[in-house]
This record gives C-alpha cells, sequence and structure tokens, in this order.
C-alpha cells in the first residue's frame, strides 16, 4: 500500500468514527433503542426584583439528575430528581426535592425535525417548608413541549419550541407559555447553542401578564464519544410588570449559570 492510499484509507476511517458519534446536547437528542443517557447538572440562580416597590434579592443553588431510556430510536422515557438547597434560610432543610417523569417522541422529514415531549412534575411543599408552615398539598404540574427544527447539513440545526404548563388539581392555577427560537452547531468535538425565548403568563385571576425575554446558551466538549461536559445559562434580556392580588411584582435582573455532564451507556 502506497502512502497516498494509507493517507485515504485514514480519512475514510476518521470520517467513518465522526458519522457514529452522536450528538448528546441538541434540542432533538435522545437516546437510541436500549440505550440510556444520563444528565448531571448543579446550577446557581440569582434574581433582584421588587414587590410594591421594596426590593429583594434571591440565591438558589439547584442539584439535578436526569435518566432517560430509549424505547425505540424515536421515543424515550425520562425521570429526573432535582434538589433544592437551602441558601437563605428560607426552607425547612437541605433536602427539598422536586420530581419529573416525562416522554419524548422525534419524528422527520427530510432534513425537517420534530419533537413531541410531555413532563409531569410534583413536590411536596411540606418538605420544604415544614408542616407547620403550611397547608398545602403535593403542587403537581404538567407540559408539553413541541419542537420543529431543520437540518442544514455540518451541523447546524436551528429550531423553535413551544412550551405551555399549568400546575393541575387546583381550582385556580396560572397557565405559562413560551415560546424559543434558536441555533445549535454540532462539531464533533464541541457543541454550542443559542436562543432567545419569550416568556408570558396566565396568572390565578386570569389575567394575561408578559413576564419575560431571556437568552439561554451552551457549550459542551466531548471527552469521549458518549461523555459531553457542558457549561449552560441564561440570562435576563427584559421584564414587564406582573399583577396579582392587587399586588405589582417586577424583576429587575435574573441570570442562571450551571456545570452538566451527559454520558450515554
Amino acid at each position: 500500500m502506497n502512502y497516498k492510499t494509507l493517507l485515504m484509507a485514514s480519512a475514510a476511517v476518521l470520517f467513518a468514527s465522526q458519522a457514529m458519534a452522536q450528538d448528546l446536547t441538541g434540542a432533538f437528542s435522545v437516546p437510541g433503542k436500549g440505550q440510556i443517557m444520563s444528565d448531571t447538572s448543579i446550577a446557581a440562580q440569582r434574581e433582584k426584583s421588587k414587590l410594591n416597590g421594596r426590593k429583594s434579592a434571591e440565591d438558589a443553588l439547584l442539584a439535578r439528575e436526569v435518566i432517560e431510556y430509549g424505547l425505540c430510536d424515536k421515543l424515550s422515557i425520562n425521570a429526573g430528581i432535582v434538589n433544592n438547597f437551602d441558601r437563605e434560610g428560607d426552607y425547612n432543610n437541605d433536602h427539598n426535592f422536586e420530581y419529573a417523569l416525562g416522554a419524548k417522541y422525534n419524528t422527520r422529514f427530510d432534513d425537517v425535525l420534530f419533537q413531541v415531549a410531555v413532563n409531569y412534575e410534583t413536590y411536596d411543599p411540606k418538605s420544604f417548608y415544614g408542616h407547620r408552615a403550611t397547608d398545602a398539598r403535593w403542587d403537581k404540574n404538567i407540559g408539553l413541549d413541541l419542537k420543529a427544527g431543520l437540518d442544514l447539513g455540518n451541523g447546524v440545526t436551528p429550531y423553535a419550541i413551544y412550551h405551555i404548563d399549568s400546575d393541575i388539581d387546583t381550582a385556580h392555577r396560572e397557565l405559562d407559555q413560551s415560546i424559543s427560537a434558536g441555533i445549535h452547531k454540532y462539531t464533533g468535538k464541541w457543541a454550542f447553542d443559542g436562543a432567545v425565548r419569550y416568556e408570558w403568563t396566565k396568572n390565578t385571576e386570569g389575567k394575561k401578564n408578559l413576564t419575560a425575554t431571556w437568552f439561554d446558551a451552551a457549550v459542551d466538549y466531548y471527552l469521549k464519544d458518549n461523555v459531553a461536559l457542558g457549561l449552560y445559562g441564561n440570562y435576563l434580556v427584559d421584564a414587564h410588570d406582573m399583577k396579582y392580588a392587587g399586588n405589582k411584582y417586577h424583576t429587575n435582573s435574573a441570570h442562571e449559570v450551571g456545570l452538566r455532564v451527559k454520558v450515554l451507556f
């Protein structure tokens, strides 16, 4: 085998190995049939706001684990748990858990991608605030994501997401909605994602209030083909007053920064 043939063979092997690698970080990513994906993250949040003109600031630290299992190449189920650490003495202790169950279904027509995702979340307010502080029952929330994207090739995928969620099992409930427009780039070793998210809510009084416009971003580095280490965050670009029960609430600034690792088994 001559030198030119050896180079061509090496390039073919390299290309084939890159083509086999799976992007674990995109908006449409699901594990294949029989595969398991673990998403572990820790994030810090900061918000400054005013309630009826009175300023306040809140800090939060969250740890999250989500396990996703591929029933087939297009359908997956997932389960997650989030712990809210007691940063400011508001909670009963440092073990304040939220639980989630969900499913995702992917399909595509040529280069057009679609995904439908449903999610159920719940937590016990008595665990957070103590039995003497609240008589509230388990809080239950159900959400839906509708995603559409376009595979432009070379790892580039612009996408859009419509999200809606609401509490259930309550007489008066909020209805939260958002739309996002973003773009994802996967290089085989790196993945980049950026999106603008526009949120609004219908509060318990039935009034529609524009809540916020956010910028979301993430960058991930592949330690191995099946292990991605990432930094992600969001930043409040603009917020409008929200009125409820005679009160006026305004968010001055807010952001979140997190570290995550995704592993495909």
